[in-house]
């Protein structure tokens, strides 16, 4: 039986080191760190605040982290294709006493029957008959350091082309995609910033998966932000795209 299973049924749970290099057999596109950012479409309901749980890929391991809590499994990938199996520990795990938040328990049983791995924007998302796990890539800091701007956050688009918004509209953005939420709307663009040079990449939005009106001002949104190649900070709490004649006022909520 799986160590996971006998901690569940002794509602103890164990204290991780960090995750051991393994047999670099997967796909090298997955090796990195992870933070969950949905699991079955909501928000982990973890309840430790300043927490956030964590999965690492690394060769043929995936380790999962929330806090004192941890989960490995094996992996084997076939394009999108995935099969997750028990990690075999060189030593017996020591344990923390505290039982499964719900979050938890969601997301291990998640990637226990995980059959589907697919890149979404800035991340990865996980699914199968035990639900479903988002992932967003969590950036090297120096790659944080390196640009003049860190656009990670939630913003309001509140100037587009020197016209004032009357209503903002609602952005959220992760180190690599700008979008709309919800984000089956399809209504996302990818990004990079090097320095203060601001580049729209392979310009392609997101197949569009559920149908729902959006506002009417993204199309050109994203034509502006297409044009401009600069981005500066405009005090603490605003960022300012141009380029080309256009110009996007972007204000931190």
């Amino acid at each position: 039986m799986r160590v996971a299973v006998v901690l569940a049924t002794l509602g103890l749970l164990a204290c991780s080191p960090a995750p051991e290099d393994a047999p670099a057999s997967a796909a090298p596109a997955l090796d990195g760190d992870y933070v969950v950012t949905f699991v079955n479409e909501e928000t982990p309901l973890i309840g430790i605040e300043g927490y956030e749980p964590t999965i690492t890929f690394s060769g043929n391991r995936i380790h999962f982290q929330s806090q004192c809590i941890y989960d490995d499994w094996s992996f084997d990938r076939a394009g999108e294709g995935i099969e997750t199996g028990e990690w075999d520990y060189a030593e017996p795990p020591a344990m923390c006493a505290r039982s499964y938040a719900p979050g938890e328990e969601a997301i291990i049983a998640a990637i226990d029957k995980a059959t589907t791995i697919t890149a979404v924007r800035g991340g990865l998302w996980l699914s199968g008959p035990g639900g479903t796990v988002q992932l967003e890539s969590i950036p090297d800091p120096a790659q944080v350091a390196a640009r003049a701007v860190d656009l990670r956050g939630s913003w309001d688009l509140v100037s587009l082309d020197g016209k004032s918004l009357a209503e903002p509209i609602p952005l959220e953005a992760n180190f690599d995609q700008v979008w709309w939420e919800p984000g089956c709307a399809g209504q996302s663009v990818g990004y990079t910033i090097d320095g203060a040079r601001f580049d729209l990449m392979d310009h392609k939005p997101p197949e569009m998966v559920c149908d729902i009106g959006f506002p009417e001002e993204l199309p050109a949104l994203w034509q502006a932000m297409d044009m401009a190649d600069t981005v500066r900070a405009d005090g603490k709490n605003r960022v300012i795209l141009s380029g080309k004649g256009h110009e996007v006022v972007l204000q931190r909520r």
